[in-house]
């Protein structure tokens, strides 16, 4: 059920990924992190496929040197190189899923907008920034970081 009321119809659309990262999955996406329902699939598409390519770009040191460690893909890594593979798998798609709902949550706006069924939950800034927060964590954990990070300049 979406935040209207409606009814949410699940799709089964499938997201490649780049071989290294697993593929995800827009059943997965509706049914972990509750969109409304009146989004367009392609929106949905759009939102997955863009937080996917900046969370592979915010990755790709850790992913380097899990490459250079002899791990080809994580989901089947060799759990002697890499013994939390399932834990980074469920990071990972955390990371993207919580980016690709703080993105449409701002295009929500645009997507319907009624006053009398107005919903500040979906359209604050707060929420758009959490869930920004909470892909930026999984990234952090996934670079072996704490979820702080402070420099002396």
């Amino acid at each position: 059920m979406s935040f209207s009321g409606k009814p949410t119809t699940l799709v089964e659309r499938s997201i490649l990924n780049d071989g290294f990262w697993p593929d995800l999955s827009v059943t997965e996406f509706q049914a972990g992190y509750r969109l409304p329902a009146e989004y367009l699939v392609e929106l949905l598409v759009d939102g997955i496929a863009g937080a996917m390519g900046e969370v592979n770009r915010d990755l790709a040191r850790r992913k380097r040197a899990w490459q250079a460690s002899g791990i080809a893909e994580v989901a089947s890594a060799d759990s002697q190189l890499l013994p939390e593979r399932a834990f980074y798998v469920a990071t990972y798609k955390r990371a993207v899923y919580c980016r690709a709902k703080a993105y449409l949550l701002e295009q929500f706006a645009t997507v319907n907008r009624r006053a009398e069924a107005a919903n500040l939950a979906k359209e604050a800034p707060e929420t758009h920034e959490a869930f920004l927060a909470f892909s930026q964590q999984a990234v952090r954990l996934i670079q072996g970081r704490g979820r702080i990070t402070a420099e002396a300049l």
